[in-house]
């Protein structure tokens, strides 16, 4: 007779955003521990199907109500989740972002069970600089057992809002290497234009407006290159402000705009380019990028070349002159001196290519990661 998994409840909202692909393989990649999800919002189900989601959406239409004042007064989750918990006798909560901990935590303390938070990026730096919520997060900081962050970049930030330093650990995503098909390099030709792509929302950390201008720089020099951005803007004055942008500086017979994709189609344009290009910088609010976005990890899973800058974690998963090239924040000449470089040297895309697959085989595995927060949880639930 097999032993019943321990189970664990994670914290996220909504279940589950477009690109949240790394929450997804923490909850399926579980091996000793059984996951549920508590949520506040169900979406994109089809992409993310997961049979144990719990939500306000599936309470009576009194008890939704009563749930929605209750959030929008309090901006605090949990309300008549209490029998949940009682009923499917978790042994601790994971919080995916430190506002998701915070929403949860007056329901989180009621129970007594030990909270795991990982922290992102924009959850610490533009949050971390707003008073009430440095205010939220030093009650988190206070209650939880362990905060999880990407790299050491996002580690001194956590260290700075005041979390102790012995409760933090570095705790890298990953990805599953046999689902991402390594890169054949090509030269490119006037059949086959040489393809850079960027993965990324329309915010400014992304840096899609030096991107805009580095291959309108390169461009000039070698017109037979296609940009190819995935993404979309949180509203329609920022699709409109990246369509505008693209018009102003002419290049609209070789910027693509595909919108929001579904994830395997986007590893399928990873496959088809030649340069993945990610300019990430500190927005004027403070937001950045935290660790490093998992769509650089996913490129240099498939061999890509990357271009990117140094911010935040970046520089811990992109090897600068060895996986790709990094460069200064804003500085959109150096970014098309960059690319030249790859798009003159196919030989050097390839050596990239296959030495940042390898460095992410090694630090970034998701078997390997996924065991070492098991670990994690198995730490806390014996302790506890």
């Amino acid at each position: 007779m097999s032993k019943k998994k321990t189970t664990i409840v994670h914290l996220v909202t909504p279940y589950l955003f477009h690109t949240g692909s790394w929450v997804y393989s923490q909850l399926t990649g579980a091996r000793k521990f059984r996951a549920i999800v508590f949520t506040q919002k169900k979406e994109n189900l089809g992409q993310f199907p997961f049979d144990k989601i719990y939500s306000p959406e599936d309470f009576s239409t009194g008890k939704r109500f009563v749930n929605k004042v209750y959030r929008r007064v309090f901006d605090r989750f949990g309300l008549f989740f209490d029998g949940l918990v009682q009923e499917l006798k978790p042994r601790l909560f994971h919080a995916h972002f430190g506002f998701e901990a915070a929403r949860w935590l007056e329901f989180v303390e009621k129970t007594r069970l030990p909270l795991v938070t990982t922290f992102y990026g924009q959850d610490a730096s533009k949050l971390g600089k707003i008073p009430t919520w440095r205010g939220r997060y030093t009650k988190v900081f206070g209650y939880g057992n362990r905060f999880l962050v990407e790299g050491t970049f996002l580690k001194k930030q956590l260290m700075n809002l005041g979390c102790p330093e012995n409760k933090i650990i570095v705790q890298h995503l990953g990805v599953e290497l046999d689902k991402y098909p390594q890169k054949n390099h090509t030269s490119g030709s006037k059949e086959s234009p040489i393809v850079i792509l960027q993965v990324s929302t329309f915010r400014e950390k992304k840096g899609i407006e030096y991107s805009l201008d580095a291959i309108s720089r390169v461009r000039k020099i070698y017109p037979n290159i296609e940009y190819r951005l995935i993404g979309a803007g949180d509203n329609e004055e920022s699709n409109r402000r990246i369509v505008s942008m693209v018009k102003d500086l002419n290049l609209e017979d070789c910027v693509k705009l595909l919108g929001i994709q579904q994830h395997r189609a986007v590893i399928d344009e990873m496959s088809s380019a030649d340069i993945f290009l990610h300019p990430s910088v500190t927005g004027q609010d403070g937001d950045n990028e935290g660790g490093a976005p998992v769509c650089i990890i996913e490129a240099s899973a498939v061999g890509l070349p990357v271009v990117s800058t140094l911010h935040a974690d970046i520089p811990e998963v992109v090897i600068d002159e060895q996986t790709g090239f990094l460069v200064p924040e804003r500085n959109s000449m150096l970014l098309a001196e960059r690319i030249i470089r790859l798009i003159e040297n196919p030989q050097l895309r390839m050596d990239f290519g296959k030495c940042g697959r390898t460095h992410i085989f090694k630090n970034y595995n998701l078997n390997t990661q996924l065991r070492n927060l098991e670990n994690i949880y198995s730490e806390i639930d014996s302790a506890s």
